[in-house]
């Protein structure tokens, strides 16, 4: 029988998404050799919206004690000097939807750590995700060659691909970010729209895995 297959979209841009990081990797711990996972890019910023993140960078500064207390993720000190103090960081969904394609596609068994790694880059060492250099460390630790990931970043192909995620995204109605989609046979679920602790979600997961017909 054919794996029930989990579809995470994320934006890396997203701060509730790098709080979801650590429930999404004990889901990967929990349910890498029971169901088949893929991280879809939502592209949550892009056309008219990509812009300084100045703009932003307040709504972020206030939201931020709650994302801290609700997930237990850190906007650390570098993020914030960096990025939200600063101000000149453009936000663009794109360059690291890009990037996680690149290293997605070398690496389909480990999508949800590639997609922490990603938001790690940003959220704690305050990097650009605009920069390929930001993601050559996360290249090299998964395997891959600084002119190899150089190579791609710049390749038109990468972007339509990364393009492609966002429609998919669109068709299915999903507009916020962290969501969970699990698929089943033909049927796919909603099975979390904004965060959700690991207990909740992992719950669902089993209702879906364990019954047999609708919800």
């Amino acid at each position: 029988m054919k794996k029930a297959k989990l579809y995470y979209v994320y934006d890396a841009l997203c701060g509730w998404c790098y709080g979801m990081s650590p429930v999404m990797q004990q889901v990967y711990d929990t349910y890498k050799d029971t169901l088949e996972l893929e991280v879809l890019s939502g592209g949550m910023i892009r056309g008219s919206n990509v812009k300084p993140i100045s703009g932003m960078a307040n709504y972020i500064r206030q939201v931020a004690p709650r994302l801290e207390e609700t997930t237990g993720v850190e906007l650390t000190k570098a993020y914030h000097e960096q990025i939200l103090d600063k101000g000149t960081y453009i936000s663009n969904s794109e360059p690291p939807a890009i990037a996680l394609h690149i290293l997605k596609e070398q690496h389909p068994d480990k999508q949800i750590p590639l997609a922490g790694a990603i938001q790690k880059t940003h959220f704690v060492e305050g990097n650009d995700l605009n920069e390929v250099e930001a993601y050559l460390p996360v290249a090299e630790q998964f395997g891959m060659s600084e002119a190899d990931f150089r190579s791609r970043f710049e390749d038109e192909n990468y972007k339509a691909k990364a393009l492609k995620e966002f429609e998919q995204v669109q068709a299915w109605g999903i507009q916020g970010f962290p969501a969970v989609v699990m698929q089943k046979e033909n049927k796919l679920y909603l099975i979390a729209n904004g965060y959700q602790p690991f207990g909740q979600l992992s719950a669902t997961i089993d209702k879906i895995l364990n019954e047999e017909g609708e919800l």
